[in-house]
């Protein structure tokens, strides 16, 4: 790499997104249930903090839809993880925290939706495929906390897994894409 370049941050947020992502949902899923309490320090740190870096570092290279989408993401990740700790130290009424959950969980789909209709714009089929399944993800997620229905969280945390596993795959695409640069110089 050139002295003085950035690196692409892209990796870093795909990868901190991917994971988590992955850790939820084997839990949704109902694979390992013991999987939550993994995914809200994941949420916090590698799901929440390395996307928010990710975004500013997307800022620095102009990437507006990058910051945009890491930033936010990384946000998600961060309060869906404090929300989720603060019901446990009584912060948050039990009763409150699944209104909360769910309201959440409505207003992130509506912001990846727009992402959505904009990733398109772009031509890159991995991210095109991310965001479609996150929409999925979002839809399932919601349909199945308003409805109780534990068949669709379910399939929402197989449906949070093959999401994941796409996140990774563009991850991948990214630091090899570096290395193929770096062959080539």
């Amino acid at each position: 790499m050139a002295e003085g370049k950035l690196g692409n941050p892209g990796p870093l947020g795909l990868g901190g997104f991917a994971l988590t992502t992955f850790v939820l949902n084997v839990h949704n899923a109902g694979l390992v249930p013991a999987a939550l309490d993994a995914a809200l320090p994941l949420g916090l740190f590698y799901g929440g903090l390395a996307q928010l870096i990710a975004g500013v570092l997307e800022m620095r290279t102009g990437n507006t839809f990058g910051m945009t989408a890491f930033g936010s993401y990384g946000a998600f990740w961060i309060a869906l993880a404090s929300l989720v700790y603060f019901a446990k130290l009584g912060l948050v009424p039990g009763n409150a925290l699944g209104p909360a959950i769910g309201i959440t969980l409505i207003a992130w789909t509506i912001f990846t939706t727009i992402m959505t209709l904009l990733v398109f714009k772009s031509g890159h089929t991995t991210v095109i495929v991310i965001f479609v399944l996150l929409e999925i993800l979002f839809i399932l997620l919601v349909i199945g906390h308003y409805t109780g229905s534990k068949a669709i969280t379910t399939f929402a945390g197989y449906e949070g897994i093959l999401t994941a596993l796409s996140a990774w795959y563009g991850m991948y695409e990214g630091i090899k894409a570096q290395f193929d640069v770096m062959s080539n110089e």
